[in-house]
């Protein structure tokens, strides 16, 4: 073993490893440090950790990994069928020798206590500190635990009272807990099974026999697992969503760890005492978390043959160790060492006092980690949860904003509006009523002077205008739509000019309803997220799209409707959506989510009248029955559907038409140049 090596394992018991061995080279890392910025994405920040030493182990192809308080370094030695205990640069203890099969799982408890899962065997073994075999038992013989249920231990940890939670491989009820005796306590945290549509319509169709010959749609079974201090259990399950592969469970068994990216192929799971979760996947990349579920960096590389410090060819267990992090590789037989920058550090530092509740004192160290990273989320939400305890609104609104936290945000503007409404509301009262009060002193008077009658003889003048005719013509549909409807049939109303006018207000109004709609309500949390064109484009499309097929099918059908009365009718139809469309989002302005229910009843309301509006022009337009126009209605969204496909058709086609040709072209250009 070279000298690095052995001074880098006799460090693992000293203050920190991170402090006293020299800083790497000017080389960078193997890989690209990742944090969450805006929009949900991971965008390169900062190196958080970097590698300080690659340390081979004298152990086969070991499997987990215990770090002690002290510095004990304890690993599962799976393939000679021992654990053994290194201490300095000495191997200071061997457990289970002749005992053990295949240790796979491990945990040591502050006495130096060591339980052991050894998938060898299909048992647990407990080891006292000075390597005495305690007990020994295998599969609970409890009936709850499940007459067929088999018991394959591979992962072990142990809580405060000494209970047992252990990782069967397969075990779809959860994580199997037992007593200190083998005795079966019950099953904790079991993964939730998911059914795909194609499931759902399974179960609808087939008989009980077809169903029986397929596999049975069962909950993932965990892979890994750890507690916190306060013996919560998180797990990892390797093959689920990566936004959900980690879980972390309360005392009642319900997941409260968030929707967070991750990774389908987590190896193992640690969580530190100050709150700080990391988790390493099989492609060598490790994620760290706050307990409370935010991803704070995302690093590493799979070693590909070059052998560089710092990549991984096949972790299997992760352990942190004061502030640095220590990564087992089964196929290097070694240990890898992450040592923490000053980068990390500060985010550590700053995540330490915000998840103990002291915001304002994590501020300096937030304000310092944002001149690192400026697109660092955990920051601005950090910052405006301080901004908020301390009372200053107007900058909570903004960090929030940054933060991408509509429900933070909907609180701050809570306060500001009700600050707001405290200092204007009697002004604003008092000029209602002299509003009100000069409103009817002037109506009499208007009625005595008629002052007003030179307005009313322009406006007479101003209606008999077609257009100002087509547009007063849009409010009769409020209350006598067939009627309206009618008289675009009968060409009495409406025009072609005026429906186009329609349809292009629609577009502008959702157009600039994206970009005013308060962020609480805006499903875009910035408006350099809007793509314009797509926003216009796609609304054209719906509308031509519809009025294309429903003409179609009406003619097929017996519709009598023309094309004119069709686009005139559609376009008056939509009349809700251009009157309301960007009032209702100027009103989201000064709207919480606690009146959340007043915005997404005013936008169902417009939609459900839109829709409303749709079927009687297709009843009147057309003169269907009912019944005729659900068919019409049902038949067009369906030619809808095939015009679309039919264009992707031909999109791909000419693509694959567009390559050949290509092709053919450099080919006779490589042939002209010989």
């Amino acid at each position: 073993m070279s000298r690095l090596k052995v001074i880098s394992l006799t460090l693992l018991g000293m203050i920190s490893i991170a402090l006293l061995l020299p800083a790497p080279a000017a080389a960078d890392p193997p890989y690209t440090t990742w944090a969450l910025g805006p929009q949900g994405r991971l965008y390169r920040t900062q190196d958080a950790y970097i590698p300080l030493a690659e340390v081979d182990l004298p152990v086969s192809n070991p499997e987990d990994l215990f770090i002690t308080p002290d510095g004990a370094l304890y690993v599962a030695d799976t393939g000679n069928g021992r654990v053994i205990k290194l201490q300095g640069e000495e191997l200071v203890a061997e457990y289970g020798k002749g005992v053990l099969g295949n240790p796979t799982g491990l945990f040591v408890t502050d006495d130096g206590t060591l339980y052991v899962a050894d998938a060898g065997h299909n048992a647990i073994f407990i080891f006292d500190a000075a390597g005495t075999l305690l007990h020994q038992f295998g599969r609970p013989t409890e009936p709850l635990f499940g007459k067929r249920a088999d018991f394959l231990p591979r992962k072990v940890a142990v809580d405060a009272r000494r209970n047992l939670y252990i990782i069967s491989e397969g075990a779809v009820n959860g994580v199997v807990q037992l007593n200190l005796t083998g005795n079966f306590i019950g099953y904790f945290g079991a993964n939730t099974a998911t059914m795909s549509l194609k499931m759902i319509l399974q179960r609808m169709f087939l008989t009980e026999e077809q169903l029986a010959q397929f596999i049975k749609n069962e909950a993932a079974s965990p892979s890994n697992l750890d507690l916190d201090q306060r013996s919560l259990l998180y797990t990892v399950t390797a093959g689920t969503a990566p936004t959900r592969s980690i879980r972390k469970f309360t005392i009642a068994g319900k997941n409260i760890f968030p929707d967070t990216p991750g990774s389908m192929t987590f190896r193992d799971i640690d969580v530190s005492a100050d709150g700080l979760v990391a988790a390493v996947d099989a492609n060598g990349q490790i994620y760290e978390y706050v307990e409370n579920g935010t991803l704070l960096f995302m690093f590493g590389a799979p070693d590909q043959g070059e052998q560089r410090l710092g990549t991984l060819r096949s972790p299997s267990a992760i352990q942190r160790y004061q502030d640095s992090l220590y990564v087992l590789d089964k196929d290097k037989n070694a240990l890898v060492i992450f040592g923490i920058t000053d980068f990390a550090r500060k985010v550590h530092q700053g995540v330490r006092l915000y998840v103990e509740g002291f915001y304002t004192e994590a501020e300096p160290y937030f304000n310092e980690v944002l001149t690192y990273n400026g697109s660092f989320l955990m920051a601005y939400q950090a910052l405006a949860d301080a901004y908020f305890k301390q009372g200053d609104y107007r900058r909570a609104l903004t960090a929030y904003h940054y933060a991408e936290d509509r429900e933070g945000y909907s609180q701050a503007f809570w306060e500001l509006r009700n600050a707001i409404l405290q200092q204007c509301l009697s002004p604003f009262l008092l000029a209602i009523v002299a509003l009100s009060i000069g409103r009817s002193v002037g109506v009499r008077l208007e009625r005595r002077y008629r002052w007003f009658d030179p307005v009313r003889a322009w406006w007479e003048r101003v209606r008999r205008q077609k257009w100002v005719d087509d547009a007063l013509f849009m409010f009769r549909f409020i209350k006598q739509p067939a009627d309206s409807f009618y008289y675009i049939k009968k060409d009495l109303r409406g025009s072609l000019g005026f429906a186009i006018a329609i349809y292009v207000w629609v577009i502008v109004s959702r157009l600039l309803g994206l970009y005013l709609t308060s962020f609480v309500f805006s499903p875009y949390a910035n408006p350099s997220e809007i793509h314009a064109e797509t926003e216009i484009l796609l609304p054209v499309l719906l509308i031509g799209l519809w009025n294309a097929a429903n003409y179609l099918v009406a003619t097929i059908q017996d519709g009598e409707g023309r094309v004119r009365d069709v686009v005139i009718g559609t376009a008056y139809s939509l009349f809700p959506l251009a009157l309301f469309t960007l009032p209702i989002a100027l009103l989201s302005n000064v709207l919480s989510l606690n009146e959340i229910f007043v915005y997404n009843f005013s936008m169902s309301l417009v939609w459900a009248w839109t829709g409303l509006m749709l079927v009687i022009m297709v009843m009147e337009i057309h003169n269907y029955s009912f019944k005729e126009t659900l068919k019409s209605l049902l038949v067009t969204l369906f030619t809808m559907a095939m015009f679309v496909l039919t264009a992707y058709i031909f999109y791909v086609l000419f693509i694959q038409l567009y390559d050949f040709v290509v092709s053919i072209i450099q080919e006779i250009g490589l042939r002209v140049a010989r």
